[in-house]
Parts: C-alpha cells; sequence; structure tokens
C-alpha cells in the first residue's frame, strides 16, 4: 500500500511538471512570435492588477514586460510606445486551478467580485485584457486603454488563442473600464462546480 502511495506520488509530480513544461514551451513560442516587433523582458517585480489570482496556490508564475519598438499614435495623438504585460500561471491539476478560479472571482481584476458565465457592462479601473484558461494554467495579456483598438485587440485575443488555447478554453475579455465578457465556453452560472 505504501510503494502504491508514493508510486501515485510520483506520477502526480510528474503530470504537473510535464503540464508546467507545455507552458513554458507555449510561452517561449509566443515571445518568439512577437519579439521582432517587441522588446520582451522576463520580470520578477510588480504585476498589475490582477484581484487575488497572485494569492492562490500555483506551482509556477511567470511574468514578462513586453514593450513595442516602434512608436505609434495613440488615441490622445502622443507618440507612445506601448508596454503589454503577459502573466501565466500553472497550477498542479485541474482542481487546483478550480479552486483557484473560485477564489479569485471573489475579487477579480478591478476588485470586482465574479460570476462564472456572467458579463458585466462597467467596471472601474480595468484596463483591456485577454484572459485565457486551459486545462491547470491561467494565460493573461494586458493591453493599454490608450495604445490598443479594437483590430489590435481581435489580434492579440487571436494570437493568444492560437498558442495558449485550445477547444476547451474559457476565454475572458476585458475593454477598457469595461465590459467584461465570457467569449469562449462561458461556464454555467448554475453548475455546482462553481458555487462558492
Amino acid at each position: 500500500m505504501k510503494n502504491l502511495l508514493i508510486a501515485l506520488i510520483t506520477l502526480t509530480s510528474l503530470y504537473a511538471q510535464g503540464q508546467v513544461e507545455e507552458l513554458n514551451q507555449r510561452t517561449q513560442l509566443f515571445i518568439s512570435e512577437i519579439e521582432d516587433r517587441f522588446k520582451v523582458k522576463s520580470i520578477n517585480g510588480n504585476v498589475p492588477d490582477y484581484g487575488v489570482l497572485p494569492e492562490t496556490e500555483f506551482v509556477q508564475h511567470e511574468y514578462y514586460q513586453l514593450k513595442q519598438l516602434e512608436k505609434e499614435v495613440n488615441e490622445l495623438g502622443n507618440k507612445v510606445k506601448p508596454t503589454y504585460h503577459l502573466s501565466t500561471f500553472a497550477y498542479e491539476d485541474e482542481d487546483e486551478i478550480l479552486y483557484a478560479l473560485k477564489f479569485w472571482f471573489k475579487s477579480f481584476i478591478g476588485d470586482k467580485r465574479m460570476t462564472p458565465g456572467r458579463d458585466y457592462r462597467t467596471v472601474d479601473h480595468v484596463v483591456p485584457a485577454i484572459i485565457v484558461i486551459e486545462k491547470n494554467y491561467i494565460s493573461i495579456l494586458t493591453l493599454s486603454c490608450y495604445a490598443t483598438d479594437i483590430e489590435e485587440f481581435r489580434q492579440w485575443r487571436s494570437d493568444m488563442l492560437g498558442v495558449f488555447g485550445g477547444p476547451n478554453s474559457i476565454v475572458i475579455e476585458i475593454g477598457c473600464n469595461g465590459p467584461i465578457e465570457w467569449t469562449k465556453n462561458a461556464p454555467d452560472p448554475k453548475d455546482t462546480k462553481w458555487r462558492r
């Protein structure tokens, strides 16, 4: 019995390491696709406001700052080099990510309490973001309110889904000060697994 328990723990650990390695490969693919347009820095500092997500029990968290190499004119008429933020959070398994998501939705980005599957029109103090939830990881790309137009947002969404997504991915899109929309595989708010 003891040997079976040790073997089970070892297999679980190897599975989690494999999942983290898959996320690392996807992240490097994403970075390689944009590095001709952006200066990419891996940073161990302050991340954007993700609510209480950084307080969850993840097994790995990576944060990258993406600074555009060329200047562009923003909505305000200023020439800027927009800066974006990519964060990934990996969890041991699907049960751990579900627990983390339930905790996160109690104090989401912008300190908004979220109901899984329910859209919100306006939320103060949120910046545009694309969140992809897949298997045991969460990938978040935050954008700039003043440097992102709708076509650029759609392109980022396509890029994020192409690298981090899959057929069962849950996607949440956030606009500047809202809306917050569940745009792919929205959970059913009546599903008991999402109850707090």
